[in-house]
């Protein structure tokens, strides 16, 4: 077990094998924030993006990239624009995780939002000679063409690497991408992808801040037990115990996180694309299973900015990809069918059915 501090947050990593791999995750993640992710790291994929998009050009993407762009899209058209990877701006204006966060000006908050939009975001896909290969099959860890994954024989990993551009994006006037939604459930998957390779690691448990990567089994081949926080207790008071097995995420967003009082009222980092505030949906605390890392993130912000209605309504039509726990500001917990058994608390359940 080791904890840590990555991509702004705690990273604890618990492993289970004959070999410890905690350092290399770290270096991992701290390479996909440095180098892919952050918007404030001046030589980022991201920063160069939103650099390039100030003077009107194109940026060309490698697979990975390309991969997290198109899947941020996805999310925000599915989400109706309750997930909105365009917000950095509005996000950067009320500095809620900075030292002197403050409520912004109507004007301010119209200003950016004028700015903000994912349709903004063009992506152009280019069929590249392996377009197989291009999207999710490719090896997030060819960095140097040693690594080798099942679906990418020898000869065309060097044609694989992330070097290869597979798209390009453009943004239109003042507009910025920010992935830091979904930040987290990316590092996720990528560790993911880098556990599959190591033949001496059983299982593993890796929080990245509040996503969590179940991976594997341990070696009494008992469940994985995560903790859920109870929205209005202590720091590592649960209001519940999620009871799972096999590979999966589990993500949580919640408006105790980060958040400053200011006459009295608590502003919460989770802002909502559509009005520019803290998110006001009735929900304090959202919690998504999923096998899929990126949609867990992404998807925990989404469903707390609906409220509770409108996110059991998309869990209906989108089932087979998530579960999900959500708590009310009233106390009221809905947790979806698919998982309701694999959860243990105290408060009273309301089952969501298909």
């Amino acid at each position: 077990s080791k904890t840590d501090f990555v991509m702004s947050t705690v990273l604890s990593e618990k492993i289970y094998g004959t070999k410890d791999v905690t350092q290399d995750i770290k270096e991992e993640l701290d390479k996909l924030e440095k180098d892919q992710l952050s918007w404030r790291e001046d030589h980022s994929v991201v920063s160069k993006i939103n650099a390039d998009a100030q003077k009107g050009i194109k940026t060309k993407l490698d697979s990975d990239m390309t991969s997290w762009v198109e899947d941020s899209l996805e999310l925000a058209k599915r989400s109706n624009g309750a997930f909105d990877p365009t917000i950095g701006r509005l996000t950067r204006l009320w500095n809620i995780e900075g030292d002197n966060p403050k409520v912004p000006s109507k004007q301010e908050i119209k200003n950016t939002l004028e700015d903000t939009g994912y349709t903004k975001i063009h992506l152009e896909k280019v069929e590249s000679q392996n377009t197989a290969n291009t999207k999710k099959n490719v090896d997030k860890d060819i960095k140097d063409n040693t690594a080798k994954n099942k679906e990418t024989s020898e000869d065309t990993s060097k044609n694989t690497n992330t070097n290869e551009s597979v798209s390009s994006i453009y943004i239109g006037d003042k507009c910025t991408l920010d992935l830091g939604a979904v930040g987290k459930g990316i590092a996720c998957d990528v560790v993911q992808d880098y556990l599959k390779k190591q033949k001496e690691v059983s299982g593993a448990v890796i929080a990245v801040g509040g996503s969590i990567l179940l991976y594997g089994s341990k070696a009494d081949g008992s469940d994985w037990n995560v903790a859920v926080q109870n929205p209005r207790g202590q720091d590592g008071e649960a209001m519940g115990v999620l009871s799972l097995s096999g590979t999966t995420n589990v993500s949580t967003s919640g408006d105790y996180e980060k958040y400053f009082m200011q006459d009295g009222k608590r502003y919460h980092h989770i802002l909502d694309p559509s009005t520019g505030y803290p998110a006001d949906s009735g929900l304090i605390s959202v919690t998504i299973v999923s096998d899929d890392g990126t949609l867990a993130d992404g998807l925990s912000t989404s469903l707390f900015i609906m409220g509770e209605e409108k996110a059991a309504q998309f869990w209906r039509e989108n089932s087979d990809e998530f579960e999900t726990i959500m708590e009310t500001a009233d106390g009221k917990l809905y947790v979806t069918e698919g998982i309701v058994d694999s959860l243990t608390t105290d408060m009273d359940v309301t089952v969501i059915h298909k």
